[in-house]
Parts: structure tokens; C-alpha cells; sequence
């Protein structure tokens, strides 16, 4: 497949944007980088998802180097059963978490949703509702949490436009919102995430959530270049 898809989360006024970079290098393959600006840390997470199933078999996170490669310290596995369970290589030792999930496919809400619009372009029915499981690690002041929100439904309310595309409109809800209510725009052609928008966020210091769709390229050399920009004429340290 070889695409990025760029995408800005904030909250939904737009407020605390941070640039979501999700790239497909092959199928079922997955390689995020996330950046508030340039010459500012960036996080490179990696994944293996299940096409057919969209379930992530193993999460690495870590953070990109100024030459463009993963510097990995945490890892995300399920054993199968619903159990969840985190790992990282922290300076003062290591940490780990673990948690139920009750619903599969289950989708990483601090992953930015890049695994769920993987999974839903290669739906082979656009329109179709969906259900999933949302688990959440959360960095807080107060220490890491691993916890599962419960499940979240997407049930298709009709066909509109949207970045001057046809698109799909999901409503979402279920248990992990809360009794709350989320929109989902969805290409009806190619299947990726247009826009999220959630009333729960999914990092500390952060009211809701919302993904924004700001562009798609396509191949190698576009994807690295995304990488090695973000360093170009930065200062050394």
C-alpha cells in the first residue's frame, strides 16, 4: 500500500494540536509518528494488525531519532484471551501494566485511532456497523494507568461530503463513551478516517478528542521525507 495519511489531533476546538502521521508500508503493517512542531521530541510507534480482523498483535513505541529509525522502550502484547499488557525500559527501571480487555478487535485510544482506520479501509463494506474494544494508557502526573473503557459502537447514519469527497457518517457511543456520543466521517471510497470527533480524550491534559484529516501521500520516499523534516536545521541537543 505504501500511504500516509497526516492528520492533526486536538481537542475538539482545535486547541493542543499535535501532528499524526500514520503510515502503511505494507498490508497489515503500521508506523505512526505523533509531534506537537518541529525540533521537538517525536514519538515513532510501530504495529502488526490483523486485516481481516483489525486486531493488533503487538504495539513497539518509541521515539525517532534525528535519523529517522525507532529508539523503542515500550511494548504493547494480548495473549489471545483479553489480557493486555505493557512494558517499558524506563530510566529508573521497568514498568508494567496490564489490563482486560472485553471487546475484540480492540483499538488503542492513545494510538490515535491510526489502527482502526487501517482496519477500516480494508473493510470491504464501508457502511457496515462495527464494534470495538477501547483500551487506554494514560502518562499522568500521578503515575501510568493501563485500563479498559469498555466497548464502542459505529452504527452508519448516512451518506454526506467532506473534504469535497463523498463520505460516510457514523455515530459513535457504547459503554467506553460514557453515555456520551461521537461522530465518525469515513472516505466512502478508500475506507480511511476523515475526521473523529470523541468527548472523552484519550492523553492527560486534554478535555475531548479530535482527529482531522489534512492530507495523503503516497510512497517511500513521501513517508521519509515526513520523517526527515521534522529534524532538518534543527540545532544539535
Amino acid at each position: 500500500m505504501d500511504r500516509t495519511w497526516h492528520y492533526i489531533r486536538s481537542n475538539d476546538d482545535g486547541s493542543l494540536p499535535e501532528a499524526v502521521h500514520v503510515h502503511v508500508p505494507a498490508a497489515g503493517q503500521l508506523a505512526v509518528m505523533k509531534a506537537v512542531s518541529r525540533c521537538t521530541r517525536a514519538a515513532l510507534v510501530t504495529a502488526s494488525i490483523d486485516q481481516a480482523t483489525g486486531q493488533a498483535s503487538e504495539l513497539v513505541g518509541g521515539q525517532q531519532g534525528r535519523d529517522g529509525n525507532q529508539q523503542a522502550f515500550a511494548w504493547f502484547r494480548e495473549d489471545g484471551a483479553g489480557q493486555l499488557t505493557a512494558r517499558a525500559a524506563l530510566p529508573d527501571g521497568e514498568l508494567r501494566l496490564a489490563t482486560l480487555v472485553g471487546t475484540r478487535p480492540w483499538h488503542l485510544y492513545d494510538f490515535d485511532f491510526a489502527s482502526l482506520t487501517l482496519w477500516l479501509a480494508s473493510r470491504p463494506d464501508r457502511r457496515a456497523g462495527f464494534r470495538i474494544g477501547l483500551p487506554l494508557l494514560l502518562i499522568a502526573p500521578r503515575g501510568p494507568t493501563l485500563a479498559d473503557l469498555g466497548a464502542m459502537d459505529g452504527h452508519f447514519l448516512g451518506e454526506t461530503q467532506a473534504m469535497g469527497r463523498p463520505a460516510l457518517l457514523f455515530q459513535l457511543r457504547g459503554p467506553a463513551l460514557a453515555g456520551k456520543t461521537g461522530t465518525l466521517l469515513v472516505d466512502a471510497g478508500q475506507g480511511h478516517i476523515i475526521e473523529a470527533r470523541l468527548p472523552i480524550p484519550n492523553h492527560d491534559g486534554y478535555r475531548d478528542f479530535r482527529l482531522r484529516l489534512t492530507g495523503v501521500s503516497d510512497g517511500a520516499a513521501a513517508w521519509a521525507e515526513t520523517r526527515a523534516a521534522h529534524w532538518r536545521g534543527c540545532r544539535a541537543g
